[in-house]
């Protein structure tokens, strides 16, 4: 009662402890309930999250300033007013590679206006991957799927300026536009890019877990349940698998901060994951099966001793046969003399009568 009690009031870092070290401590902190294994799992998977979106930051960072440095080499002079732009070239570019977050082709057609004529340079730029085309008045960023489906997506420069900005920005050249993306004026687009990254993640994260990895992991607890010959339900098999993910976890953010600093990848990272977190579930489960095995064997033993007790009262009874027989007589004659004396006591005296 007492051990259960101070589960119950275990601290998140203690219960990450238990998790990593002490299988022992599955089921106790399984029968704390569903709910509190989810509560659990809700705050690891917020610290990871937490490391992703970080790492997501500080790549979505030096990809700004990727552009930013691209822009100034290989992009010539411009300026934005009212909503258009105006650029020294007399005739269209075309980058084809480019690479840069996802984009594979990029058609600078400043000139272009008419419906017409950005039709016709829509046809004449074939579709590579996601094509960004920039016409004087809008933006149009096209992409082809494998059914060879185009899907096409239009922004006007007022729009897109004001969803990275939040602000209504009339005018600017290419040296203010360097200058806004490598300074401080793109702290409130990262900002707002982190809150959007955290919440996104942590949603994805959690779906991913619990209906995937979690949901996965109690499946193959209960097989090995079955193979273990031992009933254990299968929301306390899911709890327990809830906390067997703590070190493949706590592993994942081990490796995205490797990952961000070094080039090292693997493809079996997500084999591995759910290969540990099992170890450490059929682990668990044995250990009940150990506790459970044992206690039957201390139940047997006492039957045992209880059986032996008997077998030599009987032995005894059987040995010495007059003894018993003596011994009734004594009982015998005792009861009728406590008889005698009760019948005695309930007849009333010559004085009474």
């Amino acid at each position: 009662m007492e051990e259960n009690k101070e589960l119950k009031n275990i601290s998140f870092f203690k219960k990450v402890w238990y998790s990593i070290t002490k299988f022992e401590k599955y089921p106790d902190m399984a029968i704390e309930g569903f709910s509190s294994a989810i509560k659990y799992l809700f705050i690891l998977t917020a610290i990871i999250t937490v490391f992703s979106t970080i790492s997501s930051l500080i790549g979505m960072h030096k990809l700004v300033e990727d552009l930013a440095k691209y822009i100034e080499d290989n992009i010539p002079e411009f300026t934005y007013q009212d909503g258009k732009i105006n650029m020294e070239l007399s005739e269209d570019m075309v980058i084809d590679d480019i690479q840069y977050n996802g984009i594979d082709k990029v058609v600078l057609s400043p000139n272009t206006e008419e419906d017409g004529a950005k039709e016709q340079i829509k046809k004449d730029n074939e579709i590579v991957g996601r094509t960004v085309i920039f016409f004087k008045d809008q933006i149009i960023l096209r992409t082809k799927n494998e059914n060879n489906v185009i899907n096409e997506q239009e922004y006007t420069y007022q729009d897109f300026i004001k969803g990275y900005t939040q602000e209504d920005i009339k005018q600017f050249n290419k040296a203010e536009l360097i200058e806004y993306m490598t300074g401080t004026g793109m702290y409130n687009y990262y900002y707002r890019y982190a809150i959007s990254a955290f919440i996104s993640l942590l949603i994805y994260s959690l779906v991913s877990e619990l209906l995937l990895n979690a949901l996965q992991l109690a499946i193959l607890g209960l097989v090995t349940t079955l193979v273990a010959r031992i009933k254990i339900t299968f929301v306390t098999i899911y709890n327990m698998a809830i906390y067997a993910l703590t070190l493949p976890t706590i592993l994942n953010i081990i490796y995205i901060v490797i990952n961000y600093f070094t080039t090292f990848t693997t493809n079996y990272f997500q084999v591995a994951y759910i290969t540990i977190a099992y170890i450490y579930l059929a682990a668990a489960i044995f250990i009940i099966k150990d506790d459970f095995i044992k206690k039957q064997q201390e139940v047997e033993k006492i039957k045992e001793e209880q059986k032996k007790v008997r077998d030599e009262i009987e032995r005894q009874e059987q040995k010495n046969p007059e003894d018993k027989e003596e011994k009734n007589k004594e009982d015998k004659k005792k009861k009728d003399e406590k008889n005698d004396t009760n019948k005695n006591d309930g007849e009333p005296t010559g004085s009474e009568a």
